[in-house]
């Protein structure tokens, strides 16, 4: 009589073979993390930069003034707005766009301002900045160069150059 062979795994080679994955999965986990963490504040930095373009072409297809307000805190926010007394986030007729903290999870906007698109797309403050940063401690900066133009760099933080993918910030900028 021919003993037969088992078509399956038995039980120890499957508590191996779950024991090597969550090894892998432990030693990946801190890289995925600090993935995300980049990811999060490159996308914020990248919907600010956008709607600060969009404001300076929208304010010169409409020939008037538009405004980019934000207001920094726990529940910070930002608005491309027609006045500028509009309120951040409200989701009032006067607001063209807006984002939330909560749109961005992890990212905390750390500088507060206003700026004026002129009817020329100008800015009225050409050397204005707007910092956001991780939960990590990765910042970048969304700048206005004097034409209006947004424009993102890194400020810095643990291992900024090889983590993110923008110029270093100027020195006087």
């Amino acid at each position: 009589m021919t003993p037969r062979r088992s078509h399956g795994l038995t039980l120890i080679e499957i508590v191996v073979a779950l024991a090597v994955l969550a090894v892998l999965g432990a030693i990946a986990l801190p890289g995925f993390g600090a993935r995300m963490d980049r990811e999060r504040l490159h996308g914020a930095a990248q919907a600010l930069a956008a709607d600060l373009n969009e404001a300076r072409f929208e304010a010169a297809r409409q020939g008037r003034a538009l405004h980019l307000v934000a207001v920094d805190g726990p529940a910070w926010c930002w608005a491309v707005a027609t006045t500028r007394d509009c309120p951040c986030g409200s989701g009032q007729g006067c607001q063209l766009r807006s984002a939330r903290g909560h749109d961005h999870p992890g990212v905390a906007l750390r500088t507060p301002g206003h700026v004026e698109l002129g009817a020329d797309g100008r800015a009225d403050t050409p050397a204005a900045a707007f910092e956001l940063e991780s939960a990590r401690g990765l910042r970048l900066r969304v700048s206005l160069g004097a034409m209006g133009r947004a424009q993102v760099c890194t400020l810095g933080g643990p291992a900024a150059d090889a983590a993110l993918r923008h110029p270093r910030c100027a020195a006087g900028s």
